[in-house]
């Protein structure tokens, strides 16, 4: 039986979309800085053009479109969160953080040695 049949028989019902009005809030509400990491929408465009809308608690999930659950964050936040449930949005951030700092080490570990040392 598809989901959303399942979800019709329980009444399970998916929180809507943000809209770009309520989204818009909750940037100004954050002042357009990431939750997770800090970053600043409004040093630059391209800064403000990765800004989005996270619900803490996921819509996949069954979080609700509530001030409460929505947070700003950058896409990289948003994806690295992506629709893993936490009991705190502080729980939220510090997972966020730590995978963030793998990744740093990864890169600059990686993606940034010689092109010599790839070669070998």
């Amino acid at each position: 039986m598809p989901l959303h049949v399942i979800r019709q028989i329980f009444g399970v019902t998916r929180a809507a979309h943000v809209s770009t009005p309520e989204a818009l809030k909750i940037f100004e509400r954050d002042h357009y800085r990431c939750r997770y990491c800090g970053l600043d929408g409004k040093a630059t465009f391209e800064n403000w053009m990765l800004m989005t809308v996270d619900f803490v608690h996921p819509r996949a999930r069954g979080g609700r479109k509530h001030l409460e659950n929505l947070v700003t964050a950058c896409q990289p936040c948003n994806t690295i969160k992506g629709t893993k449930h936490f009991k705190t949005f502080e729980e939220a951030r510090d997972f966020v953080q730590k995978r963030r700092e793998e990744w740093r080490v990864t890169y600059h570990t990686q993606a940034l040695r010689p092109q010599a040392a790839r070669a070998s």
